[in-house]
């Protein structure tokens, strides 16, 4: 009769056991759910995206002579008030940078 001892609980090898098969369940679901959303990503949310990395991102200046330029296109404005057209002017003169 001694030799028929109850058992309580779970060995250490059941539970390591258990663990790292939860762990690599886990770990391909977590990889196959990444390409998951990588694929399914809408157009127009990467549009939007670019469009607003490309606002939020400021021109590089290249030389010194860059800036020279840009002070002097900021010098030929008018403070007092611009048309639309002075507007434009300094828009197409900035754009060549």
């Amino acid at each position: 009769m001694n030799r028929l001892i109850r058992q309580k609980g779970f060995s250490i090898v059941e539970i390591a056991l258990v663990v790292v098969v939860v762990g690599i369940v886990g770990l391909l679901g977590y990889t196959f759910y990444g390409k998951y959303q990588a694929s399914k990503t809408p157009v127009a949310e990467t549009s939007q995206t670019t469009s607003a990395t490309n606002v939020s991102t400021p021109p590089s200046v290249n030389s010194t002579a860059d800036l020279d330029k840009a002070q002097s296109v900021i010098d030929q404005t008018d403070p007092s008030g611009s048309s639309s057209s002075d507007v434009n002017q300094l828009d197409s003169q900035l754009s060549s940078f």
